[in-house]
């Protein structure tokens, strides 16, 4: 790599610099470029990149780790597969055959958020380090989002279909007719992105992160992705085209969304467009989310069998149940429920996601008084717990220019779906339509915000 920290050497001879296999830390690595004024040391290869890699990204304050794919893909020609090509008398093509599959493959993962992409697509990003293929003139790679890569979303940047096919590919076989075309033959659906690894956090055991770029292999949500992501491919019908695609699918809620603190229900309407019947299994995976996008984690997944008559439209109440989140949320209650399904008939692929925020109340505020510069007033906040559960520790906070500073009130713990109200007077000091503001915060709830205008006269 011209310019790079580290140059790569893949031929075995490595005089004038250190076999990569040598190195056992990235310290003496980044010495030399240093000592060298910026000449790329000799050798490494992928392992060495990585490390690198994660001491830079670590030093720049962004998590990162380096990731061991067995059985890793290498597509050079963007079909998504990796592809071997026989001649009529089945024997290997080998200036067709570039595609090839690595024993293993090491790359790293960093976190961040994702504003560029849709919510959901934030926390894990892959990006390879060792030189490969080209991305955009320039011998680079990522951040592919993880979560993109194991539903087949490939179309999101960056160089996304690239580490798709290095976990998930097919291998296809293709023999070539006396045509000169070519028809597959035969395929190996598992071939492909083993025990995809990092170092566990505290320990030197393996920790398997395979489930995290990809379905459970041979699963129905993996073959969707697979399927999707060969849509966006340089062989796009290199699987069954659906017969038709005459279901629709739309997730919707009803008015400001569910609300904190009970179940929360969204409504999945589906129709058959079609004079004929139709049949699925809808997956249905719902993650706890960050308000950047990121997902923290799954907290319920179901199967839900949907039959649907000709020309039926069906709406299935789908449900979340307190229990499920009570523990699990984090700043802004936002979560992500992801549909995904094929209908049997004509293996059209239903796919959807929908992002939504548990609703928290608003703080009523009641000013008591005229309200007159110089003069003293009051106002009344009043705020009910939404969760079944106590609330420890709650501390009000309540401010306003030109009518008080801010002033912190400790309440203590408000019992479950219990009301608080609390009366505060203070003196305005400017004239003119001013805001007061209250808040309320505890280790349980978050976000609970109110406002009132309040007109002051001068005195």
């Amino acid at each position: 790599m011209i310019g790079g920290v580290l140059e790569g050497n893949w031929s075995g001879a490595y005089a004038g610099g250190t076999a990569p296999t040598v190195w056992s830390g990235s310290v003496d690595i980044v010495k030399k470029y240093h000592e060298e004024e910026g000449m790329p040391v000799k050798y490494g290869q992928c392992w060495v990149f990585s490390g690198v890699t994660t001491t830079v990204l670590r030093c720049l304050g962004i998590p990162a780790r380096s990731v061991t794919n067995f059985q890793s893909a290498h597509d050079t020609d963007v079909s998504l597969t990796v592809d071997l090509y026989f001649n009529e008398n089945m024997e290997a093509l080998n200036h067709l055959n570039s595609d090839s599959v690595w024993n293993f493959h090491v790359w790293n993962d960093c976190w961040m958020a994702r504003p560029d992409l849709p919510p959901g697509m934030g926390g894990w990003q892959a990006v390879d380090s060792t030189p490969q293929e080209t991305s955009q003139g320039t011998f680079r790679c990522g951040p592919a989002s993880v979560t993109a890569i194991r539903t087949g979303q490939v179309y999101h940047k960056h160089d996304t279909p690239f580490v798709f096919a290095e976990v998930n590919s097919d291998k296809i076989y293709w023999q070539r007719n006396v045509d000169g075309t070519f028809s597959q033959i035969h395929s190996e659906k598992k071939a492909v992105g083993h025990c995809i690894s990092t170092k566990a956090v505290g320990s030197n055991s393996r920790h398997d992160i395979t489930h995290l770029y990809k379905h459970s292999e041979g699963s129905e949500e993996e073959r969707i992705a697979v399927e999707t992501a060969s849509r966006y491919g340089t062989k796009p019908n290199i699987y069954s085209n659906p017969m038709a695609e005459d279901v629709s699918m739309e997730v919707t809620m009803e008015g400001e969304g569910p609300r904190m603190g009970g179940d929360a229900q969204l409504t999945i309407a589906l129709h058959n467009q079609s004079s004929h019947p139709r049949s699925t299994t809808l997956h249905s995976q719902v993650e706890v989310m960050y308000y950047t996008g990121v997902l923290k984690g799954t907290i319920k997944k179901d199967q839900i069998p949907v039959e649907l008559m000709p020309n039926e439209m069906k709406t299935i109440t789908w449900v979340l149940p307190y229990q499920n989140y009570q523990d699990q949320l984090v700043d802004q209650g936002a979560l992500m429920l992801t549909l995904s399904g094929r209908v049997r008939e004509t293996q059209q692929v239903l796919a959807t996601q929908t992002s939504f925020r548990l609703r928290t109340p608003d703080i009523s505020i009641t000013p008591i008084g005229d309200a007159v510069v110089g003069k003293e007033m009051a106002a009344e906040i009043t705020f009910t717990n939404p969760l079944p559960r106590p609330l420890k520790g709650v501390v009000f906070r309540m401010e306003g220019l030109g009518l008080r500073s801010i002033k912190e009130i400790h309440v203590g713990d408000v019992g479950g779906h219990t009301p608080v109200t609390l009366k505060e007077h203070f003196v305005p000091s400017l004239p003119g339509i001013r805001k007061l503001l209250a808040s309320m915060h505890c280790p349980q709830l978050t976000q609970v915000h109110g406002v009132v205008d309040i007109i002051v006269q001068e005195n």
